[in-house]
């Protein structure tokens, strides 16, 4: 049988190329069962690579015989076999490789390793880094790589330098509109401190929350224009009600002038009294006070009592009215001195003032006969009442044994809705 080393050049020198393949081969299943920490199958795997290249070895000693005439004894005499049993060490060393591939492949689907773990992790929507005391990573997946080079501008290299740029702020937005929020904590590994820092993307929470800040703003906005409008809508309804009623009065004057006129020429002098009279109610309908401060208030009060007939006797006034209280008080002086004339025919309105600590109190009571019947508000104590209880206050009627007309005048208005027994007229209890 011909001998390997009368075989064509060609021949020999495509063994040894299969050789070198082979050996090449036996170096990377060496490093893949590394890897796996599969050292018990590391000798046949050796054992394959020292049989290959001893095939290498020889095939180049008969390539330095033919050349230079220099050769190796024992070399020569392997070359000097048939041909046919290096083709078959050839084929069963590729059998014994292809199998020793075969179960290092098999074992990875069935095994976890670190690069099944590396995989998996590269797949999380999460970032995730572990990195030493001195920022050296030791494994990071790919989406925290991705955070880190939208924030940062440069890929993770360190991750103590890394940490200490996000940790200023709990929440990063990315240039995508995603949002990650940021957990660090520290883990022991071999006795050595090791960092963990782990990425959550909060993009819905971190949208929701944006647009509930902005509802909020929008709700505080429209929470300060409905407390300006009510603060002004009292005044606004009063000062309506009062044009309204100026316009009733010039006309009412009209009328009052001329017939007071004709009344005058034509009437006995017993009966011009009680025309005085209706012109003193006339006038304390028409004086309005301003909102000035309260002793030019009070002095109004007392020059318009006197003009319409009756004194005032004063108690506990205070030396200044804080501005919430003053058209509140005016309003019901106005009206204790109009009932106290038009229906008791007083001479004589006491006025009596307590200062609490959240509150005024006013108390008007007149020296006129009191009513005989129990008093309904009605008119412009039913408004009187009205205001007051829109303001947070309240008020009172006595009719023994004096009539007495009680309010209470929060200092802070404390607005709230009206009862149904005020709009029927009746003025709930204190």
């Amino acid at each position: 049988m011909t001998a390997f080393y009368d075989l064509a050049v060609p021949a020999q020198n495509f063994t040894a190329f299969w050789a070198l393949l082979l050996c090449l081969y036996c170096i990377a299943e060496t490093i893949m069962l590394f890897r796996q920490k599969r050292y018990h199958l590391m000798p046949a795997v050796g054992l394959c690579f020292f049989v290959a290249y001893f095939i290498m070895h020889i095939c180049r000693d008969g390539t330095m015989q033919r050349l230079y005439g220099i050769g190796n004894d024992f070399a020569m005499q392997v070359l000097h076999l048939p041909y046919i049993i290096i083709l078959a060490a050839c084929l069963v060393l590729t059998i014994l490789c292809a199998l020793l591939y075969w179960n290092i492949t098999s074992w990875r689907k069935t095994h976890i390793s670190a690069a099944s773990i590396k995989e998996s992790m590269d797949g999380l929507p999460a970032g995730i880094c572990f990195y030493l005391e001195d920022g050296r990573c030791i494994l990071s997946n790919h989406r925290m790589n991705d955070i880190c080079f939208s924030l940062l501008g440069s890929a993770l290299q360190n991750g103590a330098q890394f940490y200490d740029s996000i940790s200023t702020k709990p929440i990063h937005q990315l240039s995508d509109g995603t949002a990650f929020s940021f957990h660090h904590r520290e883990l022991t590994y071999r006795g050595a401190p090791l960092h963990e820092l782990i990425a959550n993307d909060i993009t819905d929470l971190y949208k929701k929350s944006e647009e509930l800040k902005a509802n909020n703003e929008r709700l505080r906005k429209m929470a300060e224009n409905m407390k300006a409008y009510s603060e002004t809508i009292t005044d606004t309804v009063r000062q309506k009600e009062i044009l309204q009623a100026k316009i009733n009065i010039h006309d009412e004057m009209n009328r009052m002038i001329l017939t007071t006129r004709k009344s005058l020429i034509e009437t006995p002098t017993s009966e011009r009294q009680e025309i005085l009279r209706i012109w003193q109610q006339v006038l304390l309908l028409c004086k309005q006070s301003d909102t000035r401060k309260t002793n030019s208030a009070v002095a109004d009060l007392n020059t318009l009592a006197a003009a319409i007939g009756i004194r005032l006797v004063w108690s506990g006034l205070p030396t200044v009215l804080p501005h919430a209280v003053q058209p509140l008080f005016l309003a019901a002086a106005r009206e204790a001195m109009t009932n106290a004339i038009k229906h008791a025919q007083a001479t004589i309105l006491d006025i009596s003032i307590q200062d609490n600590c959240d509150s005024f109190q006013a108390r008007f009571t007149n020296d006129g006969k009191t009513p005989d019947q129990p008093v309904t508000a009605s008119g412009g104590l039913l408004n009187l009442c009205q205001r007051l209880e829109s303001a947070g206050g309240q008020m009172k009627i006595e009719t023994k044994p004096v009539f007495c007309l009680d309010v209470i005048i929060p200092k802070e208005p404390k607005p709230k809705m009206f009862c149904l027994s005020d709009r029927r007229g009746k003025c709930p209890p204190r």
